[in-house]
């Protein structure tokens, strides 16, 4: 996490800040650096430093501490966004690419969401639970309409022969019903076969 207002800085951040190559800092001051200041929580593969604790320790002083309240602009990892909002990093990720959450911004080579972003997702959990996450469909299954059953398709397909109504399609019984073509045709078929047209 990088807390609102900090400014995060990777390893070679830190040797520039101090003067000194990164061959330098690591040979001659990284241990007592590591010792002193510890990793901002969640970050690795670059592990990020707290920039006001960095400058803190160059200069000799007290190294303050990281602010303790959350914030809706602290910067999460994939693995800290999926954790608030109850799903895995890998399904950050994904929801990221079909705007299930907001695509994150890169830094030091990874992606980024605010709190506020992982709340949002939360709360979208919380909205659509039962609903697969990441399927297209986002309204909940407890709201959609119920397909037409093979009897209601039977029925339309005796009303035509009997000149009540016009040509049973997959298109028309599709609009009807509001399902796909696919499975207007299938149900049609099914209704035939059970020998009811």
């Amino acid at each position: 996490m990088i807390p609102h207002g900090r400014p995060a800085l990777d390893i070679d951040s830190v040797a520039q800040r101090a003067g000194v190559s990164r061959s330098t800092f690591e040979r001659h001051h990284a241990a007592a650096f590591r010792a002193a200041v510890t990793p901002l929580p969640g970050s690795k593969r670059p592990l990020l430093y707290d920039a006001a604790q960095v400058d803190a320790h160059l200069a000799g002083e007290p190294v303050p501490a990281l602010p303790t309240e959350p914030d809706p602009s602290d910067l999460l990892t994939d693995a800290e966004a999926g954790a608030i909002a109850g799903v895995t990093a890998s399904t950050i990720r994904s929801d990221a690419t079909t705007g299930l959450i907001a695509p994150g911004r890169e830094l030091y080579g990874r992606r980024w969401w605010t709190r506020a972003e992982a709340d949002a997702r939360a709360a979208r959990k919380t909205e659509f639970k039962g609903r697969t996450p990441g399927a297209r469909d986002t309204t909940p299954r407890s709201r959609r309409p119920k397909g037409p059953t093979v009897d209601q398709v039977a029925a339309e397909l005796h009303r035509a022969a009997a000149g009540h109504r016009g040509p049973v399609t997959a298109v028309g019984i599709a609009m009807q019903y509001d399902v796909s073509t696919r499975t207007a045709e299938r149900l049609i078929a099914k209704a035939r076969t059970a020998g009811h047209s």
